[in-house]
């Protein structure tokens, strides 16, 4: 049983992420405690507010998303891969990987549109800063472009593991599944015997 593991550079890319994203909601946790005292004791909210808060919650929801695909964080249910064999789980994986770049491609391309098009167009949010959006969907951009990045990458590292005739265990989940699953043919082949 393996566990796909990606370069150092690339974790503590994906870690840097995570703690920018962690500051970023302290700054909206702070931003949003003192426009509410502002609105309550002094009858005046801070300038801004919604703008800023807008975009950084875009920021923060989305600076996350490649260090939850590294560290196997986000939602995945193999209940149905599970009872599959092992060749039908390498190419469910292959089937995947390619999915994934197809699909990535074309939400990163579409998304490198938007960027662009809000960039010459000089989009700003509709609110009294007029901040530009650009900033925001830069980070929306590179952050869907490392996740596809990094889960095709895990998707191929995870074909060739079943290809080396091992089984790639992503989490505890999977492996206790994959436990299960061996102490139940183990029992069927001492009754058949």
């Amino acid at each position: 049983m393996s566990r796909i593991s990606f370069p150092r550079p690339v974790t503590g890319t994906a870690t840097v992420l995570n703690l920018a994203a962690g500051l970023l909601l302290l700054a909206l946790m702070f931003l949003t405690v003192a426009d509410v005292v502002g609105r309550s004791v002094f009858g005046q909210s801070v300038l801004g507010t919604v703008d800023i808060s807008t975009l950084l919650l875009v920021t923060i929801a989305f600076l996350g998303l490649a260090s939850a695909e590294i560290d196997g964080k986000h939602v995945s249910v193999t209940l149905v891969e599970a009872r599959f064999g092992h060749r039908s789980r390498m190419v469910l994986s292959g089937i995947r990987a390619v999915l994934l770049l197809v699909l990535g491609s074309l939400i990163v391309w579409g998304m490198g549109e938007v960027l662009l098009s809000a960039y010459d167009r000089g989009e700003t949010t509709n609110d009294i800063l007029r901040l530009a959006t650009w900033p925001a969907k830069l980070v929306l951009f590179l952050s869907f472009l490392l996740f596809f990045v990094m889960a095709v990458w895990k998707e191929v590292l995870e074909f060739r593991t079943f290809r080396s005739g091992e089984v790639p265990q992503d989490n505890e989940v999977d492996a206790a599944i994959e436990r299960a699953h061996s102490a139940v043919r183990q029992e069927v082949g001492e009754v058949a015997s």
